[in-house]
């Protein structure tokens, strides 16, 4: 998906259909809850934000850092900083795990008018087997093979869809602890599937040593924060509209939110195939075409996306009354303003995957903290005063300042390490 058209079918494409099956689990769970009682969904939903917090604190946040230093310059110590982001992210889930079987009692009683009885447990083992899946799979990106991770992905999906599908059918789907076993399952399959193509790619002899211990930690901490950072930024708004604004805004942004959520697998896709790309052109001393495959990556991201974006914009009202059966139709300008921030997205994005990848995951960092407060000192001032409308407002305002302030730092960057200048002496 960066430069010859061949390499777009073969590398972008498999990628595409990874993050399409995302989506159709997001289809899916519109299922679930309207198949779930009230008091059914509030434990699943409940038990899902915990999954995916638990998961990032473990080794989710160190993944990254696996993709990015396993596609340096193949090497010796490239081998091993990908051992050792192996080891650090099973680690992490083995940790997180343990503390959710020790502490998981504590956890119940947080909440008691939602009961999480067996619950706790299979988090724990999501988060592991979701842990054991990725690490396969993203030793596998670092060397462009999307075409063994989409069919690792499509077999995930097949497994935890197909079990979940067939409950809804059969109207046996009661509570969150089945989807839960149902991830667990589909996570296996994908780890059995991705273990068996890495096979080749996996250099145990290599070992580990603590310089690559202290990079990978380094580069891991940044993505914790970013991590932390960006769960502030996408929940906030739905918080302060929860607190300053009637229900039917809180409806209304959600729903307008959930179907432009839609186009970001493309930018995704686009991720998956950058990262690895840029970082082992920058670590080979071909600076001079990070600038290129970013700015490439982002045209074909917004050629694939026109036509959704453009929809979204010009036939908001439409969309809604189509999707939500008349539902929220009042609301159709939230659709069409982050409908139309769906163009601005893909360069905060895309640069900081290219920041990362010219070792400087710090700019996502920084970057996504501005967008955090301006979403949040915004969200303040427009929410009470224009409702869920101020609070799109506000998500322009910090798509568009952290996506400005990432794409400055990161060509700043590479003009710095000389990028440019090489441009320069081959023209």
């Amino acid at each position: 998906m960066v430069f010859l058209k061949n390499r777009t079918l073969n590398l972008g494409f498999p990628a595409l259909v990874s993050q399409g099956s995302l989506a159709l689990w997001g289809v899916i769970s519109i299922l679930i809850a309207r198949q779930l009682s009230d008091d059914a969904y509030a434990a699943y939903a409940l038990a899902r934000s915990i999954e995916m917090f638990s998961g990032m604190l473990g080794g989710g946040f160190v993944l990254q850092a696996l993709l990015k230093l396993g596609s340096e310059k193949q090497s010796r110590e490239t081998s091993i900083a990908a051992n050792t982001a192996m080891l650090v992210t099973l680690a992490f889930s083995i940790l997180v795990s343990a503390l959710l079987l020790l502490f998981g009692g504590y956890l119940n009683s947080f909440y008691p008018e939602i009961s999480l009885d067996g619950i706790t447990p299979l988090i724990a083992l999501v988060v592991i087997t979701g842990s054991l899946a990725h690490i396969p799979r993203n030793l596998l990106l670092t060397k462009l093979n999307t075409s063994s991770v989409m069919r690792a992905d499509l077999l995930s999906f097949l497994i935890r869809g197909g079990i979940v599908g067939w409950l809804i059918m059969n109207g046996t789907l009661t509570g969150a602890a089945q989807v839960l076993k149902a991830t667990a399952a589909a996570n296996l399959g994908a780890f059995i599937l991705n273990s068996w193509n890495v096979r080749s790619i996996f250099d145990p002899a290599a070992g580990v040593n603590t310089k690559s211990l202290k990079r990978v930690l380094r580069f891991a901490a940044y993505s914790l924060g970013t991590g932390f950072a960006g769960f502030v930024y996408t929940r906030t708004d739905i918080l302060m509209l929860g607190k300053l604004a009637p229900p039917e805004d809180v409806a209304a942004y959600s729903a307008s939110r959930a179907l432009t959520s839609m186009v970001v697998m493309v930018t995704a896709a686009a991720n998956m195939i950058l990262m690895p790309s840029v970082s082992r052109d920058w670590t080979s001393g071909l600076k001079k075409t990070v600038l290129k495959r970013s700015m490439k990556a982002i045209g074909i991201v917004q050629l694939i996306q026109l036509p959704v974006v453009i929809a979204l914009v010009v036939f908001p009202r439409q969309i809604i009354d189509l999707v939500y059966h008349g539902k929220y139709a009042e609301n159709w300008q939230i659709l069409a303003i982050l409908g139309g921030l769906s163009l601005i997205r893909p360069f905060g994005s895309i640069f900081s995957t290219a920041g990362a990848a010219m070792n400087k995951p710090q700019y996502s960092f920084w970057c996504i903290l501005l967008s955090a407060g301006v979403n949040v000192s915004l969200n303040i001032i427009l929410i009470p005063r224009m409702g869920g409308i101020g609070a799109a407002w506000a998500t322009v305002a910090a798509v568009v300042s952290g996506a400005g302030a990432v794409v400055f730092l990161s060509v700043k960057h590479w003009k710095k390490e000389g990028g440019d200048l090489e441009i320069h002496s081959n023209s």
